[in-house]
């Protein structure tokens, strides 16, 4: 079950925009609302199904894509609207591998 190991990840830029000193952090709300609502949709699974690569797949990695949730995963982050700088991690995202 190496699917259910726990990992994380942080997400950094490396350069400021517009060659600035610094950036403002913003848009974790967008964040949020994407990772509460990510599931694969019965339209996903079926263009899933028809790529090459995955043609061999058995259906239960398919009823697994169809069931999969975010419910375990964790993010922190900096707080919005604050200053940030380039190679530090604006979010940390943990949760099972897959």
């Amino acid at each position: 079950n190496t699917h259910m190991q726990p990992a994380s990840f942080e997400l950094f830029f490396r350069k400021n925009p517009f060659k600035g000193s610094f950036t403002i952090f913003c848009g974790i709300d967008e964040v949020l609302k994407f990772v509460s609502n990510y599931k694969f949709s019965e339209k996903d699974i079926s263009y899933l199904k028809t790529i090459p690569a995955l043609k061999e797949c058995e259906e239960e990695f398919f009823t697994f894509l169809a069931n999969l949730d975010c419910s375990e995963v964790k993010i922190q982050a900096v707080p919005q609207g604050s200053v940030v700088f380039p190679r530090v991690p604006l979010l940390t995202v943990s949760g099972p591998l897959l």
